[in-house]
């Protein structure tokens, strides 16, 4: 069984943040709800501790603050970091609603109509920071958020930190930045330029399994996955599900090109496509 950090957490950064619950657990961090000083309500994230052992905490924090140059209603803000004896944090703004990935649980899949304005909502966050040369590196539904206004992507730069603050021990731990089912072939290749055409394929892999209930490339074993992004034949989500409007069949199907020149030059072309 897991740890219970919640003590731990309530008593390290307790005259900084009351916290109220553990709300969540990612591959990069576990997420309570707590309020600051301020009386502010956020998503207060912890780097885990299996994570902790394997990057610099200096550099790590000088790192996300590139997050505080996004400033855009699609992105999550972060408002606060540092580290506490072992804790590393950060902090967002506490958003109202469910993950993507728990409506996907729940709902098995969502209607083209939802898709597109969750794919129009995500676009326009991420032109944003592309324009401002910063890559997701981790788009994925676990770091989506369906608030009331429309859909919310966390944790800009949190992958591209750890990598580049990890150590000897990360790359040693075999440890993946990223998420297998998500990862773009260039990703998966370890290249050193990561540029924004990557996250737009990240996020068709996202949109796909938004109308098909599943990602794009299955298989039981992890290995296979990877090798699949990178050498299997695109899938065709028109085939797939019925009645998906042929602008977002086309949209997801050049965001999965294998190599970055296949797919939409920028997220504001791939927007461009879905309509106002």
């Amino acid at each position: 069984m897991a740890r219970d950090l919640l003590p731990i957490v309530q008593a390290t950064l307790a005259g900084r943040y009351r916290v109220e619950a553990e709300i969540g657990r990612g591959g990069a961090a576990r997420v309570f709800r707590a309020v600051d000083s301020a009386g502010r309500s956020v998503a207060l994230k912890i780097l885990r501790p299996e994570l902790v052992v394997t990057v610099t905490a200096d550099r790590f924090l000088r790192e996300i603050e590139i997050i505080q140059r996004l400033d855009h209603p699609r992105i999550g803000r972060l408002i606060d970091s540092g580290q506490s004896d072992w804790l590393i944090y950060y902090a967002m703004p506490f958003i109202p609603g469910p993950s993507l990935q728990q409506v996907l649980q729940q709902r098995g899949r969502i209607t083209p109509a939802d898709t597109t304005r969750v794919a129009r909502d995500l676009l326009e966050g991420l032109a944003h920071a592309h324009a401002r040369s910063v890559v997701h590196r981790d788009v994925k539904p676990d770091n989506i958020l369906i608030a009331s206004d429309g859909a919310i992507l966390v944790d800009f730069g949190i992958a591209r930190a750890i990598e580049l603050a990890g150590t000897d021990r990360l790359t040693k731990s075999g440890m993946a930045v990223g998420t297998s089912r998500y990862m773009s072939p260039e990703q998966i290749m370890g290249e050193a330029t990561i540029d924004p055409r990557s996250d737009l394929y990240s996020l068709g892999c996202v949109l796909f399994e938004c109308l098909a209930g599943r990602p794009p490339y299955q298989h039981p074993n992890e290995l296979a996955v990877l090798e699949l992004h990178r050498s299997a034949p695109i899938p065709d989500i028109a085939a797939l599900v019925p009645g998906v409007p042929p602008s977002l069949a086309a949209a997801i199907s050049r965001a999965l090109g294998k190599a970055p020149s296949d797919r939409w030059n920028s997220a504001t072309e791939m927007r461009a496509v879905l309509g106002p």
